[in-house]
C-alpha cells in the first residue's frame, strides 16, 4: 500500500520504511553460539554523500558487518547518517537520503534504529538551504518520516536487553547544543522504571566522553573547555537519573568521530569512532573507519570491540 508520506518522499525511499517496520515485528533475537549473549552493532557516522566513494564506503561497511560469524540482532545507527541537511536545498538532501536508504535496503535486512545527529535535520540554517521554516518537512520532520517514527526518542527490546534511542540534538539561536529536554527526560526516567533489563541508551552527541577533550586545551587560560555542541550538558542530571536505575550499563555515541571507552559511576560510556571516519579521507585522528560489535549477557555484563572495515584510498577516489 502506497501511503501519504511514500508519494512525498518518492517512491525510492518507501521501500526502507517498509523493510524498516517489517523487521522491528518480525526479527527475532540472535545469540551467541553458547546461547548466552546478543549481539548488536553500533555504526555511526556514515555522513553519505555522492562524492569521495561514501555510497560504496557504506555498502562495504554493511556487506562486512554481514559477513561476520555471528549475525548480529540489531543494528544501531549512531546519527549523522548523512553528510548534512542542516544547510542544504531540499534537492541536495534528497539526494542524499535516496542514497543512505537505498545502500542500507540492499546491503542489510536487519532491524535497524536510527539516533538523529546535528547534520540530520533539514534546514536548520535557513539561509545557506534555502528554506523558511514552514517547509512540512523541514527540521526533524523529514528525519521522522523517512523512518516512520512517531518522535525522535523511543525504546526497544532486543534479545534480553533494552535499547533506548534518545535524540540530544537540540536547535538553539546559534546552531545546536547537545541537551534532553526535560520530556524526554521524564519519558526517560517513566521508560526506565518500567522495564528493568539491562539496558543499552544510544544518543548522537556523547553523554560523557574522553575524545571531546582532544584538542580543547586552551594554553592562554590553562583550562580545557567543551562546549555544549560536544558533549550533552544534562551529564549531571543523567547521572542522577542513572543512579536510580542501575539497569543502565551502556552509553553509546558518536559525533567526534573518534573511539573511547569510559567507565564511570557504573556505566560505560562507549564513543564509537565513525563508519566514514574523517569524512570519507582515511583515518581520523589514528581512528580508522569502522564499527563497534557489542556482545550483551543476559547479566548485564558485555563484551565489546571495535572493527575497521577496510577503507583504502581508491574507495575514496570512486575505484
Amino acid at each position: 500500500m502506497i501511503t501519504r508520506r511514500d508519494m512525498i518522499l518518492g517512491g525510492a525511499l518507501a521501500p526502507l520504511s517498509l523493510a524498516h517496520a517489517a523487521s522491528a515485528s518480525t526479527s527475532q533475537p540472535v545469540v551467541s553460539a553458547k546461547g548466552k549473549s546478543t549481539r548488536i552493532v553500533h555504526l555511526t557516522d556514515s555522513h553519505v554523500q555522492p562524492e569521495l566513494g561514501a555510497p560504496k564506503g557504506l555498502a562495504l561497511c554493511l556487506d562486512h558487518i554481514m559477513k561476520q560469524k555471528h549475525k548480529p540482532a540489531a543494528l544501531l545507527f549512531g546519527g549523522d547518517l548523512i553528510m548534512d541537511a542542516y544547510a542544504q536545498t531540499e534537492a541536495r538532501t534528497r539526494t542524499q537520503w535516496d542514497i543512505f536508504t537505498k545502500t542500507c535496503r540492499d546491503h542489510t535486512n536487519i532491524q535497524s534504529f536510527h539516533a538523529i545527529g546535528n547534520h540530520d535535520p533539514w534546514g536548520w540554517s535557513k539561509k545557506d538551504s534555502a528554506t523558511t521554516g514552514s517547509e512540512r518537512l523541514w527540521g526533524k520532520k523529514w528525519f521522522l518520516d523517512l523512518f516512520g517514527y512517531e518522535r525522535t526518542y523511543h525504546a526497544h527490546q532486543v534479545g534480553g536487553w533494552n535499547v533506548i534511542v534518545i535524540d540530544n540534538i537540540y536547535l538553539t539561536p546559534d546552531g545546536y547544543n547537545a541537551i534532553i529536554d526535560p520530556e524526554q527526560m521524564a519519558w526517560l526516567d517513566q521508560t526506565l522504571g518500567q522495564d528493568t533489563r539491562p539496558t543499552v541508551i544510544m544518543t548522537h552527541i556523547p553523554i560523557l566522553s574522553v575524545t571531546t577533550l582532544a584538542g580543547s586545551y586552551d594554553q592562554k587560560t590553562g583550562d580545557w573547555t567543551v562546549g555544549g555542541d560536544s558533549m550533552t550538558k544534562n551529564l549531571n542530571e543523567l547521572k542522577v537519573l542513572f543512579r536510580k536505575h542501575r539497569h543502565v550499563k551502556i552509553c553509546l555515541s558518536g559525533h567526534t568521530h573518534q573511539l573511547d571507552r569510559v567507565d564511570y559511576d557504573g556505566v560505560s560510556y562507549l564513543c564509537g569512532g565513525a563508519i566514514c571516519g574523517a569524512w570519507w579521507k582515511g583515518a581520523n585522528n589514528g581512528v580508522m573507519p569502522g564499527y563497534r560489535i557489542l556482545d550483551l549477557n543476559a547479566d548485564g555484563t558485555f563484551k565489546e570491540q571495535y572493527i575497521p572495515w577496510g577503507w583504502t584510498e581508491a574507495i575514496a577516489e570512486g575505484k
